[in-house]
């Protein structure tokens, strides 16, 4: 997709999405944007907000968006420069600057106090810059991003750091160019390029370890403790693999027994530690091979921990040189830029084992994932009335599958495409955990933020998986639709509602989806809600959309009531105490939202009956992968079974028959032992096919 393609679809997403939620395109462009940062690991949850003013001497202030909850203990702001225009424009460098100084006079008078002077307390903007003055110097570094969807002039080049306070105050320029640059790279996100001559003007000393795989290499390096702890304080979480950074977030701030040796043993850390483990799609190194200069795409894949508490007792002695005495033993893995997508999650995953990491975690290839791209490819959905044809859902494993899907067609097959994959049938894995987690009465969660949620909902499919995978099924599929039917219909009929004051949408829709499945289960003996009905009519009744409207008031009045434990509305809607507050509030169901439940056990006999197809589905693809697999191949799984006893005679009598060696046809049950007896071998080190 090519510039100008990648701008009309955004601009059609944005306008698309201020319909729904009865806001300003530049809101709806920054809400879009938060989005693909989450996803990206750029800023992991920012909240969207629009303060536009003047402060002291009538100074510009603006602000459009904060994330204070980095693992790293940064702070993120962002200011928006948008336009409307049919086509791109060209955002000057005076015009960047004075946008970007206007969000800076907003975190200087926030931090010292001087904006709230006067101010309204009740808004947004207030509560920001509150919560700015009271972390004081807390924070480790501030960084200020201008977000626009125009191109950025190619005379600015970068906007020099400042201090603030003391903090670090970093600037961030993300244009058009850049936001289509992260969508078609092949990762999802933007690549580091870490000049490590700043830290070692000559180059890190780095032994590679000899190996026959064209795929990656391998390196050992003992990394000076500063050198870690300062690439954590200038990049942060983006430092860290996903899944490393999502197993940070819970964990405290430093390990208590990295802290002791620093201080007391410096000189056997690198004896005492496991160190690091990390990952990079290209280096520099000198001449003679044996120092690395610089570094594409670094991610740490194992020993967050260890990074973050070189961070933070580095910070808490910030005078001294209390890590010059020690270094960090660090594998690095260098994976060809191709194959990075598939090697890197791997990498990290068993880099991990210790930490044991699911298959159905955070990965788009995992088999959940698979599983619910499958469903989502073969399901039709319920024609509509006076429609002639059927639609199906699209579920996006990875950002812009949907739309390389489609550009990869002709004019008439991408127009047959869309017939059939509407766009707003398309939907996401954080889409997905989002409803999920929200029906599951866990509203705090999931308005902690999009990755936070997803973990959490990796982990509660990681159980079902492990358990029964037979439970993701098209029963499972359907609900889900049907969830998000039921989350995006309350949001566009709260957004439009008289009584709703523009902000917290996100967190009114969450909390309103967990009060009525609380209240469900609370009130209704042996009741539950009509998916299959709202998977048929593709649409919430009357009555059932009534009923959330009016749980949505209740709702919006304890996320915003004056009485609430913390001052900052969004921050308050991520704490238990807050679903405590909504989750005990007097509500009483309506007789017309009841009449149309259904009976516990119907829905029981649906997923029992979809469970029994799930398993034979299975079954089939099972025997499909053994038949597509050739008698020589087989072979060689005999060879290699024989020779590291990794199959035992039955599973020998099994192989006798793919292999052609006795006549006749592995059953449905010996087809499973047969690709459990390649996975064994797999385990062992079998690559053959």
């Amino acid at each position: 997709m090519n510039l100008e393609d990648f701008y009309l679809d955004l601009q059609n997403t944005v306008n698309a999405r201020a319909a729904v939620d009865n806001d300003y395109t530049s809101m709806a462009f920054m809400a879009e944007v938060s989005e693909r940062f989450a996803e990206a690991g750029e800023v992991e949850d920012f909240t969207v907000l629009q303060f536009e003013g003047s402060g002291q001497r009538n100074k510009k202030l603006a602000v459009n968006a904060y994330d204070l909850d980095d693992a790293d203990e940064s702070v993120s702001l962002a200011v928006l420069l948008h336009s409307n225009s049919d086509s791109i424009d060209v955002i000057t460098a005076t015009d960047a600057k004075k946008r970007l100084a206007a969000l800076e006079n907003f975190l200087s008078e926030a931090v010292s106090g001087q904006f709230a002077v006067g101010r309204e307390e009740s808004s947004a903007a207030y509560q920001l810059a509150e919560d700015l003055k009271h972390r004081g110097r807390a924070v480790s570094r501030y960084r200020l991003y201008l977000v626009t969807n125009g191109r950025l002039s190619d005379r600015i080049k970068e906007v020099p750091s400042s201090i603030l306070n003391g903090v670090p105050v970093d600037f961030h320029l993300w244009d058009l160019q850049r936001l289509h640059q992260v969508q078609e790279s092949q990762r999802g996100r933007e690549a580091l390029e870490i000049n490590l001559t700043k830290w070692v003007p000559e180059g890190l000393p780095i032994l590679e370890i000899s190996g026959d795989s064209t795929d990656f290499a391998t390196y050992m390096a003992a990394v000076p403790g500063a050198l870690v702890a300062d690439l954590y304080a200038q990049y942060g979480s983006r430092l860290l693999e996903g899944n490393v950074r999502s197993f940070l977030s819970g964990r405290g701030k430093v390990n208590k027994g990295i802290k002791t040796t620093i201080l007391s043993e410096p000189e056997m850390f690198m004896a005492y530690n496991n160190g690091i483990t990390a990952t990079a799609t290209g280096l520099t190194r000198t001449s003679d091979g044996l120092r690395v200069t610089a570094l594409v795409d670094l991610q740490i894949v194992n020993g967050g921990q260890t990074t973050a508490s070189l961070f933070y007792v580095a910070r808490e002695n910030a005078k001294s040189s209390i890590l010059s005495d020690v270094f960090v033993p660090m594998k690095l893995v260098v994976v060809d830029p191709e194959k990075a997508v598939d090697l890197v999650p791997k990498i990290s995953r068993f880099a991990n084992s210790q930490n044991r990491v699911s298959e159905a975690d955070f990965f788009s290839n995992s088999p959940f994932h698979i599983r619910m791209e499958e469903l989502s490819r073969r399901l039709l959905v319920p024609a509509r009335p006076g429609v002639n044809y059927q639609t199906k859902w699209y579920y996006e494993r990875t950002r812009g599958q949907y739309l390389n899907e489609r550009n990869k067609l002709a004019t008439a097959d991408a127009n047959k495409f869309l017939a059939t994959y509407p766009r707003g049938q398309v939907f996401t894995k954080t889409d997905v955990a989002k409803y999920a987690v929200s029906w599951d009465q866990k509203p705090h969660v999931v308005s902690a933020g999009a990755q936070k949620n997803f973990v959490a909902f990796a982990e509660s499919v990681a159980k079902i998986w492990e358990s029964s995978n037979e439970e993701i099924n098209e029963q499972y599929f359907r609900e889900i639709v049907a969830k998000s039917i039921m989350y995006e219909e309350i949001r566009r009929s709260v957004a439009k509602a008289d009584w709703y004051d523009k902000g917290y949408l996100a967190n009114i829709v969450t909390y309103t989806m967990a009060k009525l499945a609380f209240e469900i289960g609370r009130q209704t003996l042996g009741k539950h809600f009509n998916f299959a009905v709202t998977w048929q009519r593709q649409a919430l009744s009357e009555a059932m959309l009534t009923t959330a409207l009016s749980a949505a008031k209740l709702v919006s009045e304890l996320l915003t009531s004056p009485t609430r434990r913390v001052a900052n509305v969004t921050e308050w809607a991520k704490s238990q105490a807050c679903w405590e507050a909504v989750r005990t509030a007097q509500f009483k169901l309506p007789s017309s939202f009841v009449k149309e439940l259904v009976d516990s056990s119907v829905r029981a006999e649906a997923q029992s009956e979809s469970k029994t197809t799930q398993r034979l589905d299975n079954s089939i693809d099972i025997q499909k992968r053994v038949f597509a697999t050739t008698p020589q191949q087989w072979e060689a799984l005999r060879s290699f079974a024989i020779d590291y006893r990794v199959a035992g005679p039955t599973d020998l009598g099994i192989l006798d028959l793919v292999t052609g060696r006795k006549n006749g046809f592995p059953s449905e049950r010996q087809s499973a032992r047969l690709i459990a007896t390649l996975e064994k071998a797999r385990a062992k080190g079998f690559s053959d096919f």
